[in-house]
């Protein structure tokens, strides 16, 4: 028995368990099972009594109650109820498997090349098993130009990728190293300004949408809810740090940038919900109404990438933000030395 647990559980066993848990608690929990290990078969024992609990706090510490609602809401009125209750579980499930740093540029890319290349084949097939008169009404040529443009779409993605990694790279983070409490501060007073100026220009845009979308007599409900975002984002306001010591100020300055983050997700999946929903109303839903589901299907494909680039945005700036909260945790206050 302790030459077992010296040895450690077999590699294909540990693999699978690991691969289970989520990954901002998978160093802790593994090295508890690690320390715990007798046999195999009591290892996945432990770990299919441990890993349930730990994916559901992971859901409950990563839920972004709004976005979610949102979400719900888009997958509701695109697919219908069965499909909003069966994908919100999967949805939870996947925020509480995030990433707790940015995604690597190799898998970045190779995400953005499956994906085109997904829709080049589903595109080929289609050409090949519907004739030209069901292909939504397009003539041969103009299948070809179509077809030519999704070749393209692998570039285009890859590009906007590598736009996001630079434009990150950019960002300079607060270092992991120590600091002083002024200088923590000052950067702390740094992040409020920026979200207030942030959060005021938003709530602008957001106004003006909402005043468009009610002359314009386009959808009531969702023009309402810009503007009630709009009047929250001018209320949400952080906190300046007023006699916080080291740790308290290390601490807010963490709440304040997973509250942001959450913030950020929400308000991407709102500046793109009107796209999402004209290419629900306009093209799939009314190209199977006339019965062109080739059309439909089209409009899908162009849901499904309008889909991969706000999720590509959002992957992106949360995995910034989850390292730069890690990177406050490791810090630690350096005194200054006494004047005189």
């Amino acid at each position: 028995m302790e030459a077992a647990a010296l040895t450690g559980p077999p590699a294909w066993l540990e693999r699978i368990v690991l691969l289970t848990i989520p990954p901002a608690a998978r160093e802790a929990v593994a090295g508890d099972l690690w320390e715990t290990y007798r046999s195999p078969r009591q290892y996945a024992g432990e770990a299919l009594r441990t890993v349930p609990f730990v994916i559901s706090s992971q859901m409950r510490r990563n839920l972004n109650l709004p976005a979610l609602m949102l979400q719900g809401a888009l997958i509701f009125l695109c697919l219908g109820g069965p499909a909003a209750i069966a994908l919100l579980p999967a949805l939870m499930l996947r925020d509480a498997y995030q990433a707790t740093a940015r995604p690597s540029p190799r898998r970045a890319f190779r995400d953005s090349i499956l994906l085109a290349t997904g829709v080049t084949i589903l595109l080929l097939q289609i050409s090949v098993r519907f004739p030209p008169g069901v292909r939504s009404g397009l003539d041969s040529f103009a299948w070809l130009s179509l077809f030519l443009q999704a070749l393209l779409l692998s570039p285009f993605l890859c590009l906007f990728r590598a736009g996001l990694i630079m434009q990150g790279d950019r960002k300079a983070l607060v270092a992991a190293s120590d600091l002083p409490l002024e200088e923590l501060a000052r950067h702390y007073r740094d992040f409020t300004h920026d979200v207030h100026r942030r959060n005021l220009l938003q709530a602008v845009m957001l106004a003006l949408a909402a005043v468009c979308a009610f002359i314009f007599a386009w959808n009531v409900m969702l023009a309402g809810l810009f503007m009630l975002v709009a009047f929250f984002l001018l209320l949400d306001t952080a906190p300046l740090p007023v006699g916080c010591d080291f740790v308290s100020l290390r601490g807010r300055y963490q709440q304040a940038l997973a509250h942001q983050q959450q913030l950020r997700c929400f308000l991407c999946w709102l500046w793109f919900a009107p796209a999402l929903m004209f290419l629900h109303a306009r093209l799939i839903e009314s190209s199977l109404t006339a019965g062109r589901p080739v059309a439909a299907m089209l409009g899908s494909i162009a849901a499904v990438i309008l889909c991969f680039l706000v999720m590509a945005l959002n992957r992106e700036h949360g995995g910034r933000v989850q390292e730069q909260i890690g990177a406050l945790d490791r810090m630690r206050e350096r005194m200054t030395p006494a004047a005189g």
